[in-house]
């Protein structure tokens, strides 16, 4: 065994960022995220919801830009509203999970100046639960 092994410090904080994650399972999906908000070292914020409601069933987990993401949420929310109202879509049949993820994507993809990477998850009669990764840039 070599002497001279290093040994790695622990007076060092972890350098951490955001965590969401969804996972599905048999009867849907379930949504987790931290609350903290930092810029560099500084935690300006220790209790945000990361989680934001897209449609009745449909969510949005953000990571990244809190500004971006919020404002992608504010447009694919009100993009999903108008889809389910112009295809005249029941209770019974909401808009698709893929959908909405989709027009996430796209929004991502079309403006690549946009800090964030998200997850669409939710549940919908057709698939049941879903969860869609949105990486920066679409």
């Amino acid at each position: 065994m070599d002497s001279q092994a290093t040994v790695p410090s622990t007076s060092a904080a972890p350098h951490t960022g955001t965590t969401i994650v969804a996972v599905e399972y048999d009867g849907g999906v379930v949504l987790g995220a931290d609350s903290r908000v930092s810029t560099g070292t500084y935690v300006s914020n220790r209790a945000s919801d990361k989680i934001t409601p897209l449609s009745e069933s449909i969510y949005l987990l953000r990571s990244g830009s809190a500004a971006d993401t919020q404002a992608v949420s504010d447009y694919v929310r009100y993009f999903a509203e108008q889809h389910e109202q112009q295809l005249q879509y029941s209770p019974d049949e909401p808009v698709k999970v893929q959908t909405v993820a989709n027009l996430v994507k796209m929004m991502n993809y079309q403006n690549k100046h946009l800090v964030g990477a998200m997850i669409v998850a939710g549940w919908d009669p057709v698939e049941k639960g879903q969860g869609y990764g949105c990486p920066i840039g679409g």
